[in-house]
């Protein structure tokens, strides 16, 4: 199809507990142009700290104007969402038609979710059919009501509608999937937010996973200013600058900051991802070797990726979307990795 040099981009927005990420893909003759920008919360980063539905709303302005585009010229809008309130789980059902499917997943829901249903925004996508087996697999995703009216809050006092809400792991891999393309093996990302990761496990043909882990970059953040014995702000402000790119910046592992981010890594996530993969192992079954990459904000730390690799023993590398798009022009961004989830939900049209 002959695509409109003026075709309108699809936005991702990425609504994160630090910042707000933009990423968007306008089409055009020859080559895709991306549009891409982070604007942080103006009220300061604390440990305990949710921006408002005021902050947020001006972060996505900003973003908008940092990426040049006007949301409400873009084709659609698709928003992200993630916390304990949201679900992402696989159930099998008995073999049944698409249309029986809906049907069935309103009495199956109750079973799999603890929330009572009726307070929830359901939706759900058939993966797969096993005939020998009598089976469906049915992915399922849900969130609270009362979640998800706070979290679109921002867009509406800025007179936006989201045309798609997709849960962030389901973002994720969408990212993935894209980036991995014909390759069958087995995909682990764990993207390391400012206030919690999502370990997403991606394998064809085998069960679905991710999980929610109550560790990100204020961890790291605290750990450092413990440490030091200094404000969280200040070691926020360090650990940014570290992760900026400058070259007159050094970092150093052995340093007193990254040793204690060591330690933080060490002592607060690592068990925690060798205990959802232990879970996981009880669902399917886990490759050999395992391989992962890391995304979110915390993975632009020079270092990280080799320092978590060796405590978790197996290799890791940094996911950064951009470099998967080919010929793609795009306006020059700090990063890459925190863009992920933006990423993936951009690539999530009607």
């Amino acid at each position: 199809m002959r695509v409109s040099l003026v075709s309108r981009p699809w936005v991702g927005l990425d609504l994160g507990s630090f910042s707000v990420k933009l990423f968007a893909l306008q089409p055009g003759v020859g080559m895709m142009r991306v549009l891409a920008a982070e604007a942080p919360y103006a009220v300061p980063a604390t440990p305990d700290g949710v921006p408002t539905p005021e902050a947020v709303a001006q972060a996505i302005s900003a973003c908008a104007a940092r990426a040049g585009v006007s949301l409400r010229a873009m084709r659609g809008i698709t928003v992200g969402i993630s916390g304990s309130d949201v679900i992402v789980k696989q159930i099998q059902l008995p073999l049944m038609d698409d249309v029986e499917v809906g049907q069935a997943l309103r009495f199956e829901v109750r079973k799999h979710l603890p929330f009572d249903p009726q307070a929830m925004v359901i939706d759900y996508q058939v993966l797969g059919r096993y005939l020998s087996e009598r089976r469906v697999d049915v992915l399922i995703a849900a969130v609270s009501r009362e979640h998800l009216d706070r979290h679109l809050a921002p867009l509406a006092r800025l007179d936006l509608v989201a045309n798609i809400v997709d849960a962030a792991p389901l973002a994720l891999t969408n990212a993935v999937v894209h980036a991995i393309g014909d390759d069958h093996g087995a995909w682990l990302l764990l993207d390391i937010g400012h206030a919690t990761s999502h370990l997403t496990f991606f394998q064809r043909d085998e069960p679905y996973f991710t999980r929610r882990l109550e560790f990100g970059g204020r961890h790291l953040t605290q750990a450092i200013a413990t440490a030091l014995q200094i404000p969280f702000e200040e070691a926020e402000e360090w650990k940014l600058a570290a992760g900026s790119g400058e070259p007159d910046f050094r970092v150093d592992w052995a340093g007193r900051e990254l040793h204690a981010a060591h330690k933080a890594l060490e002592n607060q996530l690592v068990d925690e991802v060798h205990r959802s993969l232990a879970f996981y192992g009880t669902l399917g079954q886990l490759p050999d070797p395992l391989r992962m990459q890391l995304s979110g904000g915390t993975a632009r730390l020079p270092g990280i990726a080799g320092q978590l690799g060796d405590l978790l023993d197996f290799p890791i590398s940094v996911f950064d979307p951009f470099a998967n798009l080919g010929g793609a022009a795009y306006a020059r961004v700090e990063g890459g990795p925190q863009f992920a989830q933006a990423f993936g939900l951009a690539l999530r049209t009607s």
